[in-house]
């Protein structure tokens, strides 16, 4: 994983302004070589023209040609003069030192004559001293430059910005009371001001979340112990109507076999009445011992063991469920229609329990429509895990008042001796046992529907 190297700020200032100082730098010493070259040439191109003139001056004063050839001789000896040479009128030529190949300084005297002198080269290096002073002063002046120009950026931006990042890195550590000097150029005095207004907003939303906060744990809790206040007194509402349910559904037996006893222990009844007492006091009886099976099995569940570990064949346990129902003389007038798919399949659960359930919610449906009406019992919803057994009517559907409650225990809108409230309770509880679901709703056209969700065997 390459990392990318980011240089600080101070260190590109650093940089740019050295460049810029080593470009100048040889800028200004290209030029200044150049020029103090230039003056050299012209400083020896002036010592050369008045030599000549000197030495014209000598030539003119001298009388013959023994005296100019002197003269030429001591120019030669004395100064930088390395060769010259005398053309004069007729012809005649002097000439001293060895002559470089080309150049020269040509003058004209009087009478004809043409003087040639030639100076011996100066080297480079002859100029070098005011050139290199010339140089050092320009160094030094761009180093200056340079220092000023980084303490002043140090001072007026990279200082700020420093202090404006360790303050941003403060506020991003969590330290809530942190303000960057508001110094430097105006550009970051504004930046830092802009961060310093950040920074106090930012600390008021956070109180503001921290007030909201507290505020929604003490609502939290308050609605924590409301929950559990209402939990507390649904499970007493439940208990209070399974105690009422089972008050009513045992006491009336009760009072009607305490009254019987008594009507048999007068002794002032006839062998038929007191049979027909015996009777109803064992009829009584046997509703009493219904109604505590019927509690029993709400109770455990499940009594035989794990549901979930055995199956049933859906489509026998619907045949069989209508065929219990359809012979009862309540069912004459109702139309039972069934709605099967093919190869249905097994699910999970027993199937004696399963036809219990299936069985009390077709009873259910013929109580519904009241001896005439129809009665559909259909699978629909097939897939590889799970399949939807309902059962529908057209009666007057479920009162709205109750149909919450519908599963709940001795919840009945049966006339009082015609049910117990159980069957559905228990249902619910066998069915939840099985890994299903059962839910009950009206229909928009009519009636009731009772649906159950069944787990597939395949499923497992």
């Amino acid at each position: 994983m390459s990392l990318s190297v980011r240089l600080g700020l101070r260190t590109q200032i650093i940089l740019a302004l050295s460049v810029v100082f080593l470009l100048s730098f040889a800028l200004l010493g290209t030029a200044t070589l150049r020029l103090t070259q230039v003056a050299g040439e012209a400083e020896r191109a002036r010592a050369a023209r008045i030599t000549t003139d000197i030495l014209a001056a000598v030539l003119a004063e001298a009388e013959d040609e023994g005296a100019r050839d002197t003269a030429l001789e001591a120019m030669v000896a004395r100064t930088h003069v390395v060769a010259a040479r005398l053309k004069q009128a007729d012809g005649v030529v002097l000439s001293r030192g060895t002559a470089p190949a080309g150049g020269g300084v040509h003058t004209e005297l009087e009478g004809g004559a043409e003087l040639t002198l030639w100076l011996e080269p100066r080297p480079a290096r002859t100029h070098l001293p005011l050139g290199n002073l010339l140089l050092f002063y320009v160094g030094m002046t761009g180093l200056a430059v340079l220092m000023l120009a980084y303490f002043a950026l140090t001072h007026l931006i990279v200082r700020p910005l420093d202090q404006l990042t360790r303050s941003s890195e403060a506020l991003a550590a969590g330290h809530q009371d942190v303000r960057a000097p508001e110094q430097g150029a105006a550009e970051a005095a504004r930046l830092a001001a802009a961060f310093n207004d950040m920074a106090s907003q930012l600390r008021a939303e956070r109180l503001a979340l921290e007030h909201r906060l507290d505020e929604l744990e003490s609502t939290t809790g308050e609605l924590r112990t409301t929950q559990q206040q209402l939990i507390h007194g649904e499970k007493l509402a439940s208990v209070g109507r399974l105690a009422a349910g089972v008050a009513h559904e045992i006491g009336n037996p009760l009072a009607a076999i305490l009254g019987l006893v008594e009507l048999l222990r007068g002794g002032d009844l006839d062998p038929d009445e007191s049979h027909e007492f015996l009777e109803r006091i064992h009829s009584e009886t046997e509703r009493i011992h219904h109604i505590i099976g019927d509690l029993l099995a709400f109770a455990r569940r499940d009594p035989e063991g794990d549901t979930a570990e055995q199956t049933a064949d859906l489509a026998r346990v619907v045949e069989d469920a209508v065929n219990l129902v359809r012979p009862q003389k309540e069912s004459k007038g109702v139309e039972i229609d069934v709605a099967l798919p093919e190869r249905l399949g097994r699910v999970v659960g027993p199937q004696h329990r399963l036809t219990q359930v299936v069985l009390n919610l077709v009873l259910n449906a013929v109580d519904a429509v009241d001896g005439a009406g129809k009665v559909r019992i259909a699978v629909e919803g097939l897939d590889d895990a799970h399949c939807t057994l309902r059962v529908d009517d057209d009666g007057p559907g479920i009162d709205l008042e109750v149909v919450d409650h519908i599963f709940e225990p001795f919840m009945t809108t049966k006339p009082a001796g015609k049910g117990t409230g159980l069957g559905l309770a228990v249902s619910h509880a066998l069915i939840e046992a099985m890994g299903g679901t059962i839910s009950a709703r009206n229909l928009e056209r009519g009636g009731a529907r009772f649906e159950i969700t069944l787990k597939r065997a395949s499923a497992r």
